[in-house]
């Protein structure tokens, strides 16, 4: 068995695989010659470490563990050996890994190290002043992080200017480097890709620069998949000793990032080679194991590395938006209860009631979407009007869930549309989709959002432009795909609307956390609407997640 390969279940399997991989550690360990009166104590150990997996935690964290020392099981290293010793489970201090997570995480902390490098530049300060003008102190503190270091963290919420500061790095660089500077911009999903990319696009518009600058930087940006070659295959094309072919790699929406993602991107880059991370640290984590920005923010040994921006262009001190992400980021659940209260312009707050009237008012957003079609304009206004608002939920399953909620408001689009309801029909005109798999014969990646139009010879599904025009694909080729008038907000991560609607379930679950709550809200541009009930709220705020791992741990050598 390759313990480097060791899945992590789907939710509903959970139980079942860890009682599975407990089973199998017993039998390893007895097998292998360990003490029997140990086995109920490390198959006990074994489930609580796949419950920790499942809630995203790289490890199971716990001061008792320290007396599996004494244990001596055979399948079972301690740190210090677990590079010469490969075995199933790795004991380090008081945290106790999966040998595969243990070995993302060591392999990702030496990484950061090889990566954490001081590198030149050629600019002279009265040419990098140029790069700074109009800039926050920590926007310039920003620009010359990433010019004199090799591997750079930009954090900061929606409207800090991330991108802005993005810009006038890359110009520095291409400046400093000439027009042999070769520069990777990718994200960890389609949807936040391409978002990336449309931001670039639009902040370089709004400068006057020339168009032999314009030609050195990227004019699309890849998923992390893609970048790395992973294509259909789990194995990348690049790593450590085959690496990426580039100067600079940029990689957006960070928070997004797993351990094993993030493993296999820091070995990939170039030794010479400049890495940069922008991303909200506040944002929910990655689905996967792990809270790798997080963690790279908070590590004492990158403080030289990482810069937080702090202001605001688009929440200013009278938004609402603003001022609730601000409280809810604070664990201030009193002070956010009142801000949802208080009857801001760009902040409505509804009590959670009779699921029929909840699902009328959601849809009533949806209006300018439902006159685009009916008006039959063209595909891109079409997808314009829908992007311009969203619903968002915290769960899945329930009556407030996305798939309860897809299919009531998909009943309510059908009617506008003067359609036949009926909520079996699986294509019909208007019908938003969302991919839920990367399907790079057709160029369309989990997250891609489209919208499905009749035709006279059936249904086609129109995605954003690439490459200057939309992709037009037929929805019978489209195999993993569901609707999309409602998301998780998890789903949402990468995405900003003009407006969002934020619906909490009924019942508390422990997924409602700050950190989704805030994620949420804060996808929202101009205006926020949450359905919710103060209980929820207040539970939400007050839950933090906190992600048991020892990457930090490694990073700062303790």
């Amino acid at each position: 068995m390759n313990f480097l390969q060791l899945p992590i279940a789907a939710n509903e399997f959970v139980s079942a695989w860890a009682e599975g991989v407990a089973s199998l550690m017993v039998r390893l360990h007895e097998g292998q010659q360990g003490n029997t009166k140990h086995s109920l104590r490390i198959a006990g150990y074994v489930r609580d470490l796949c419950s920790a997996l499942d809630q995203g935690h790289t490890c199971l964290q716990d001061d008792h563990l320290t007396r599996l020392i004494n244990y001596q099981s055979p399948i079972i290293a301690l740190a210090e050996d677990a590079l010469t010793q490969v075995k199933p489970l790795v004991l380090e201090n008081n945290r106790l890994y999966l040998y595969r997570y243990w070995w993302d995480e060591y392999g990702l902390s030496q990484a950061i190290h090889r990566l954490n490098r001081p590198l030149t530049h050629t600019l002279l300060d009265e040419q990098l002043a140029q790069f700074t003008v109009g800039t926050h102190p920590k926007q310039r503190q920003a620009i010359e992080v990433a010019l004199a270091q090799g591997f750079t963290v930009i954090t900061g919420g929606p409207g800090t200017g991330k991108t802005f500061t993005l810009v006038r790095i890359l110009l520095a660089l291409v400046q400093s480097y000439g027009h042999g500077l070769r520069v990777a911009l990718a994200a960890p999903t389609g949807k936040a890709a391409a978002r990336m990319q449309e931001a670039l696009r639009h902040s370089l518009s709004q400068l006057s620069v020339s168009s032999d600058v314009l030609s050195v930087l990227p004019d699309q940006a890849f998923t992390l998949h893609r970048l790395l070659g992973m294509g259909y295959s789990t194995q990348a094309k690049y790593h450590q000793h085959y690496p990426l072919p580039y100067d600079i790699v940029i990689v957006d929406e960070a928070s997004m990032i797993d351990l094993h993602m993030a493993h296999q991107l820091f070995n990939a880059i170039p030794a010479n080679a400049r890495l940069i991370l922008l991303g909200d640290a506040n944002q929910l984590a990655a689905v996967e194991a792990g809270a790798v920005l997080a963690e790279l923010s908070q590590a004492h040994t990158l403080r030289q590395n990482s810069v937080q921006l702090t202001e605001s262009q688009r929440f200013g001190s009278h938004s609402g938006i603003g001022q609730l992400a601000a409280a809810i980021c604070q664990g201030l659940n009193e002070h956010s209860l009142a801000l949802l209260k208080q009857g801001l312009p760009d902040v409505v707050y509804h009590k959670t009631e009779q699921i029929d009237h909840v699902v009328t008012q959601l849809f009533q957003d949806y209006l300018a979407f439902v006159d685009a079609l009916q008006q039959k304009q063209s595909p891109q206004h079409i997808l314009t009007a829908f992007d311009q608002y969203r619903v968002l939920c915290a769960m899945r399953e329930g009556s407030y869930g996305v798939y309860s909620l897809n299919q009531r408001l998909a009943l309510l689009l059908q009617k506008a549309l003067g359609q036949t309801e009926d909520p079996q029909q699986i294509w019909f005109h208007g019908r938003p989709v969302m991919v839920t798999q990367n399907d790079y014969g057709l160029n369309v990646f989990n997250g891609d959002i489209g919208i499905t139009l009749a035709e006279e010879d059936g249904f086609y599904v129109y995605f954003p432009a690439r490459d200057a025009q939309l992709l037009r694909i037929p929805a019978a080729r489209l195999a993993h795909s569901e609707t999309a008038l409602a998301l998780t907000i998890h789903k949402s991560q990468g995405s900003e609307f003009k407006t969002v609607a934020v619906v909490l379930p009924k019942e508390d679950s422990p997924i409602l956390c700050r950190e989704l709550l805030y994620t949420g809200i804060t996808r929202a541009k101009t205006r926020v609407k949450c359905w919710a009930t103060d209980a929820l709220i207040s539970h939400a705020i007050t839950r933090k997640t906190q992600r048991a791992s020892g990457l930090k741990a490694k990073l700062d050598n303790e």
